[in-house]
């Protein structure tokens, strides 16, 4: 990111929303301990919540996103088509599949991978069966995706921030080429 920066672009971190609405910025930023202990919300709360997702991104997409920024987060929309239960999600997934295609799509998915056992030793959030259930899904689902880009996260973290980068700077070319 700081390579980036220095070539006169700008960069930006979030984690999962956007937070333009007053809603979101009263939410504290605690850590999270036990994803799957509370639960889940009714099918319609679900709905109003995901729909309210899919406006601040929109809202935040159009009039806060500064176009041409490397804009990264750590989580995004989509993980709750992965694990529904960490965001007490109680409605249709149909549904929250739906929402998804509508939601702004990165113009690139890089997926930090290794594997269950190595993920697992790193944080237990959830069961080592839970880690390898998502580390499937999350595999499968980014390959579906147009560009995408998948690290080896078992590298030192000099190779995975290298790697990072190369796979940036590759898709910020493609896309200066494409508009031409």
């Amino acid at each position: 990111m700081v390579k980036f920066e220095k070539e006169g672009r700008v960069a930006k971190m979030r984690h999962l929303k956007p937070g333009v609405t007053t809603i979101r910025r009263w939410q504290g930023k605690a850590v999270v301990v036990d994803p799957h202990g509370k639960p889940q919300r009714s099918a319609i709360l679900s709905f109003a919540k995901i729909l309210l997702w899919l406006i601040e991104e929109w809202y935040a997409n159009v009039f806060h996103e500064q176009k041409q920024t490397l804009l990264i987060c750590d989580r995004y929309y989509h993980d709750l088509l992965i694990d529904p239960i960490r965001y007490r999600y109680g409605g249709p997934l149909s549904i929250a599949r739906l929402i998804g295609k509508l939601m702004p799509q990165p113009a690139l998915w890089i997926l930090l991978d290794a594997p269950s056992d190595v993920l697992q030793g790193r944080k237990q959030e959830v069961s080592r069966e839970e880690t390898e259930r998502q580390r499937r899904a999350y595999l499968a689902f980014v390959k579906e995706q147009r560009e995408h880009r998948i690290v080896d996260a078992t590298q030192s973290l000099e190779t995975v921030i290298a790697d990072v980068n190369h796979a940036i700077q590759c898709a910020v070319m493609q896309n200066e080429d494409s508009r031409g």
